[in-house]
């Protein structure tokens, strides 16, 4: 199968590429290997060295989404796995007339190329960040109510994926990860925050104890986004890809001081208004029509990313 993933360089995406080479497909990645200035180019060209390690025979292309010319590597593609984006509503809500451009009109640009070039199966990368406010077991048909920019644009790029399906015909399918972490991510994320902090024995801000996150590790979530790509049953659905436990921010803390032998203490600055009351994602749906069976709980997890943070250097 001849699979692009745009992002494919990136913290999931890279993850991804290498586990679709173990089963034999022809990859070709668009990455425009942006920092988002969250980190210096160095850490980020020694990261993406790490990220590729496993790669084979894997076709590299610089590019921008939002760059007609930058798309022609579409052509002849079977199935395309569309990642790039701005990476957190954080981002986004400082620059929010180029994230919503990189997000809305690059995922447009993306879906026009995939029905002009015959691409079998569009696969729309979203977040769990559309429901806005939630509590525990929603699913996928709960109504998405975004609270911030980032939220918004990524509906609208579910919402313009399932409407070239309506007028072309193009198969698609969404996926909804949530709080992915783990080896090979940015340092700017906040559970790399939370262990940058216990590591230093400094003081981690954690905003709302109280309100959680269903973290993923990302091979979880790798898996999870690869079965959206090649499930028969998976067309045209959508899917929560995401642990189905979620965790509070206060208690994710103090794992990672309990894991990491850390003297640090938690500091609760209050609830940010960026960031919508979550809770646990429903799975069902993934796990009847996907077969998606998380390996990692968050324990686990932690534990993993540890110790990849350990030996990074």
């Amino acid at each position: 199968m001849k699979i692009l993933i745009t992002g494919g360089e990136g913290f999931i995406g890279s993850w991804i590429v290498e586990k679709l080479c173990r089963m034999g497909h022809k990859i070709t990645t668009i990455d425009s290997g942006e920092t988002y200035d969250v980190i210096d180019r160095d850490s980020l060209d020694s990261l993406c060295q790490w990220r590729q390690r496993n790669w084979n025979q894997v076709t590299k292309k610089s590019g921008d989404v939002t760059v007609p010319l930058d798309r022609v590597w579409l052509r002849k593609q079977d199935i395309v796995i569309h990642l790039a984006s701005y990476p957190r509503a954080k981002i986004v809500n400082e620059q929010p007339e180029l994230g919503v451009e990189n997000i809305v009109v690059g995922t447009t640009g993306m879906l026009q190329d995939c029905v002009e070039h015959g691409v079998k199966r569009f696969v729309y990368v979203s977040s769990s960040m559309v429901y806005g406010d939630f509590k525990d077991g929603a699913d996928e048909n709960s109504v998405p109510a975004p609270v911030n920019i980032y939220g918004e644009a990524k509906l609208s790029g579910e919402r313009l994926t399932q409407q070239f399906n309506r007028a072309f015909g193009l198969e698609y399918v969404i996926a909804r990860p949530s709080g992915v972490y783990g080896a090979g991510d940015i340092p700017d994320r906040v559970l790399s925050k939370f262990f940058k902090a216990a590591m230093l024995n400094e003081n981690i801000y954690v905003h709302d104890n109280e309100n959680k996150i269903d973290f993923t590790y990302v091979e979880d979530a790798a898996d999870g986004i690869i079965s959206c790509a090649l499930a028969e049953k998976a067309a045209n659905q959508t899917f929560n890809i995401t642990a189905g436990n979620a965790s509070s921010l206060g208690e994710a803390a103090e794992k990672i001081i309990k894991l990491t032998g850390s003297k640090s203490k938690i500091i609760d600055t209050g609830k940010n208004s960026l960031y919508p009351s979550r809770g646990t994602l429903d799975v069902t749906k993934a796990k009847s029509f996907l077969g998606y069976m998380p390996k990692y709980d968050f324990n686990k997890g932690i534990e993993k990313y540890y110790e990849w943070l350990q030996n990074k250097i």
